[in-house]
Order: C-alpha cells, then structure tokens, then sequence
C-alpha cells in the first residue's frame, strides 16, 4: 500500500537558539541546568552532565525500578520551573534539537517545554524523539532533530512519559502560539526505556518549516488493512531474545537466524526429566517494554509465517500491554498452520489470531490457558492493550517435536466478518458517589495510561482490575491539598473510598510535619506501623499489594532506610465512614 509522506525544507529563517552553550545573557539563551534522576519509588537510574566548550554532555542510564517492575526516567532540565525567560518562538513550526549520540537506537529520548502554567512538572508539553536514517545532519556531523509542535501534548503519562490524549485527537492539549510565545522552561528525557544512553547536544532552537507538496512513497506491505507491528525489513525492527527452556533441567534447544527479510527458527521442544512433559522455546521482541504500532480497532493478530514441520500442534503466540510482569501476565494464544491461507503476494501461509482466542490466565506449565477469553472478559485484551503493545513473542510449548518456522512478519488486523467486543470495564468493587478532597470529579483519563473519560481515577485506581498495575499520578495529594484539609494537631483517621472501613490513622508515634515530609518525599500519602489499621488490611499474593478487606486495592508496601512503608493512593482512602 501507499502511505503520504510529508516533505519539510527550512525557509530562510532557519534556526533560532532557546537555549545554548554558553548562552549570552543578553538574548536570554543562557540558562542553569538541574537533573533529575528517578527521585521516587526506589528509582535506580542515573545521569550526569558538563559543559564542555558549547557542547552541554548527558550521559546515564535508565533502569528498571524494582517496585515498579519498570523502567524509570532521567531528566535534565532548566533549573526555573516558573520564571525562566526565553526568546519568543510565535509562527515556528519546530522545536529543534542539534545534537550527537553514541546510542541513536536508544527509543526513550524526549523533548519537552512548559509555557503559561503553574505546574511546569507534569503540566509540559513533551514528545517523543527518535534518531533514524531520515534525520538531517548538518555538514559537521550533528543532528537536526525537528520536533513539529503537533507532535507535543500536556496530557501524558506520569509513568511512562507517553501522551495520554494525542495533540492530533484534540487540539486543546496542543500548544499555542501563547504557549510559544512564552516558554518558561525546556527538557530532555530518557524514560520509559531502559538502557545507557549519551547526548551530546549544540542546543535547543525554534525554526519555521514549510511543507512541501505531500508524496506518494511506496511502502512494501502485503495487504492494505494490515498494520505491520514487527518485520526484519529494517521497517519495524526490534531486538530478538530466545529463551530455551531454562529451569527445572529443561532440554528443550533452539536457535534462529535472520535472511532475507525472514527470521529462521529452528529447534525441538523435549521432555523435561524432572517433570516428564515437554518444556518449551520462546522466541520474542527482547525489551520488556518496548514500542508497538497502535493497534486500536483491530479484531486479529496476523502471522506471515512458512514451516517444514507444518504439522507440529506446539506453536503459540503472546503479546504483553499494560503489564509490570510481560513474562507471565502476556495475551496468549494457540495457532495451527491448518488454520492458514496461502498470500498470493508473498507465498508465505497467513494464520490470523482473533483477539478474542487470547487469555492473560495461562498456565505456566503448558501455556494452555486457565479461563478463556470466551468464559471471562476479565481475561480478554481490552482496545487500550491493543494501544499499548510492549512485547511480542512466539512459542513452541507442551508438545514434543521438532520445530521449524520462517516468520516474515507480525501484523495487526481488521477483518469484517469478526464483531468488535465493547469495552467492559472490570470491577472489583464500587467507590462512594461523593469521596472526599473533590476526588470524585477526576477522570482516569487524565491520570492513567488508557482510561477511559467514562470511568473515574478513584474506580480504576481502586476497583478496576484492568488497572491493578497502576497507581494514581504521583504527587496527586499535592493538587488534593490533603495536609490543608486534615487536622494539624489531632489523628486523622483515613477510610476505604469503597466500603467505608478505617484503613489507616495518622500521625502516630510521630509529629504531623513528619508525616507531611514522608509523604512529600515519596509523592503519596506514607503510612507506617501503628497507622496501618492491620485488621482491616490484606496483602496480596505477591507480598506487596495492599488491600483492605473488602477487597479495594489501596497501594503497595515499599521498603526503605526508615523500615516498612504503606505506599497508598489517596483516590482509595477517601471514603466516609460506613
């Protein structure tokens, strides 16, 4: 199929500098830097910087943080949240970056400027940013990374950077040419990727591009309703991790290689002898949380696959989104080449996956799953796991054999005939109509990857199973004005926002500032020891997750050098007494 590609050329006004080094006072390019580095929730990733000649140095890594199960952030950013003062970038069309990397395929950079708000910290405008072949480079080696205003929004995800509410779905998280004229302070990221990574960057700069006439440009793809989501093309590529059977003296052996456009993948899936049934080989993107196409709206996975061994009943394939554990929490489901169908384009057989024949209850024995898809919804990919792939892979699992695939590609489809499922929301339980700190008036939609403007932050948070992995925005209580609202001098007791039990007290055994300075240091109310209310209180399978015992999830348990510490989200501690 064809795909318009827009042609950009500078006009004559070519860049304009926002921030360099050394800046010059006088034109307002000169600016203090301060870093940030995973300040919250046992963050583990680091960065530093210098200023070597006019060339600002970052470097640093993004790791996972262990209570999360996913990558952190580092930030390096113009020290004045509020006040800072940069040329007017009104009428560009661009933000530009100039810069060298040793690391072009680290996939977590972003860009980002705050203009006209009081909360420059969650409230910026920020994009995306990636180094590719198409990237202009100027006669001196540098990059030119030309960021279009269109591609900013100020709704994104606290956790993963990512915009919840894209600027091209509504133009009120776009920024204005108010917001350009007034750009009160500028950042670089690299979060929502782990990994090492290096900028060396000239400056930031505003510039003016006009768009050419668009183009047709030919694409290779073989069938125009097929969303590519992992090809070996150089088009859709990712990492490869191959995983053989590695616990409980398993024997099963595989290896792959990549020709012409195809990985090959060859191996046998054998007994293991301690367990006398067979192990499994995995094959799979090798991030955890890596990057996908949007595959919203449609009703099957598509596999281009060809096999000597067509008649080996083992094969699967998963696909992991909005998950901490991809390893053991993917979509996954069975496919047989008998199911196939010959494309005329490309001669390989195409087996497509209704999304409804993927469950994320599958037992870790045989990959078989526990509760289908067709029995409970709860189990079932939603449209926002579609949105928000993070892993693919493929298996051959339970079945002893050899094995052979040549796998083209992965794609997303839309086919006719299968009817769309409504989106149900899964409820554990059902907060209070009227919660307290005005917190029943915030939409997930403004604080969770995927909500919905249908649901509210306090049932998703609390109740909606679709969202166990996620806590409310750090820092909430702060917009909540929760120390203004609770006493100073006396204990305040906290209720579960569903059935109304007391679920924590506080201060105890400690003054109300120190309370206060807990929570601020952490970025959610902080309850320990005698303020956790333990007989209404139950914590989940994995030793971590807090429940009261209704069953309203309320936060995690962290630990940190003060000892054990209730991490709660307030959405979930704002009930009336029952």
């Amino acid at each position: 199929f064809f795909t318009a590609i827009a042609l950009f050329t500078a006009t004559a006004s070519a860049l304009e500098p926002l921030w360099e080094f050394p800046g010059s006072s006088s034109d307002k390019t000169a600016h203090d830097v301060k870093l940030v580095n995973d300040p919250v929730m046992g963050g583990q990733s680091n960065s530093d910087y210098k200023v070597d000649g006019d060339l600002l140095l970052w470097n640093g890594e993004v790791k996972v943080v262990p209570s999360l199960k996913a990558p952190g952030f580092a930030n390096l950013e113009t020290s004045k949240n509020y006040f800072d003062k940069f040329p007017s970038a009104e009428g560009s069309s661009h933000l530009t970056l100039v810069l060298k990397t040793s690391t072009p395929d680290y996939k977590g950079f972003k860009v980002s400027f705050a203009a006209n708000t009081m909360n420059p910290q969650f409230k910026c405008h920020k994009a995306d940013f990636f180094i590719t072949s198409d990237t202009p480079v100027d006669d001196d080696g540098y990059y030119h990374v030309q960021v279009p205003y269109t591609e900013f929004s100020n709704n994104w995800s606290s956790y993963t950077g990512e915009p919840i509410v894209k600027c091209v779905d509504d133009d009120s998280v776009c920024p204005t040419e108010k917001d350009k004229k007034k750009i009160q302070q500028l950042g670089l990221w690299a979060e929502g990727a782990a990994g090492v990574f290096n900028i060396d960057l000239k400056g930031f700069y505003y510039e003016t591009l006009s768009s050419s006439s668009t183009t047709e440009t030919a694409v290779p793809s073989v069938a125009s309703s097929m969303i590519p989501l992992w090809t070996f093309d150089g088009e859709n590529e990712h990492d490869i991790k191959l995983t053989n059977d590695p616990v409980m003296g398993g024997v099963s052996s595989s290896n792959y290689t990549v020709v012409d456009d195809k990985v090959v993948w060859n191996g046998s899936c054998d007994i293991v002898p301690s367990l006398k049934a067979p192990g499994f080989c995995n094959l799979e993107s090798a991030k955890n949380f890596d990057k996908f196409r949007d595959a919203t709206g449609a009703t099957h996975i598509t596999l281009l696959l060809s096999s000597s061994t067509p008649d080996y009943e083992g094969f699967k394939f998963s696909f992991a989104a909005n998950t901490f554990n991809p390893q053991f929490k993917s979509f996954k489901a069975d496919f047989f080449f008998k199911d196939g169908v010959e494309d005329p384009e490309t001669g390989f057989t195409k087996i497509s996956i209704p999304f409804t024949e993927f469950s994320n209850n599958w037992s870790s024995y045989t990959g078989e799953p526990i509760v289908k898809c067709s029995d409970d919804e709860s189990v079932c990919p939603s449209e926002k796991d579609k949105k928000k792939i993070q892993q693919l892979g493929l298996w051959t699992e339970g079945v002893e054999g050899d094995f052979n695939l040549e796998i083209l590609g992965v794609y997303a489809e839309t086919i006719a005939e299968e009817q769309e499922k409504a989106v149900v929301f899964e409820q554990s339980c059902t907060v209070q109509s009227d919660l307290l700190f005005s917190i029943t008036e915030s939409s997930a939609s403004v604080g969770l990857p995927g909500g919905s403007n249908d649901e509210s932050l306090s049932q998703a948070v609390c109740c909606d199973s679709d969202f166990d992995a996620y806590p409310e925005p750090r820092n909430f209580y702060l917009d909540k004005q929760l120390f203004r609202e609770i006493s100073k001098r006396g204990v305040t007791t906290f209720y579960d926002s569903a059935c109304g039990i007391p679920v924590f007290q506080a201060p105890i055994n400690r003054s109300f500032e120190d309370f206060k300075e807990d929570t601020a240091e952490h970025g959610w109310p902080s309850f320990r020891g005698e303020e956790v209310i333990e007989e209404n209180i139950v914590v989940g399978d994995d030793g971590l997750t807090i429940y009261s015992s209704c069953g309203t999830k309320l936060g995690t348990y962290e630990t940190d050098d003060s000892g054990k510490r209730a991490c709660i989200d307030l959405v979930c501690i704002a009930g009336s007494a029952a």
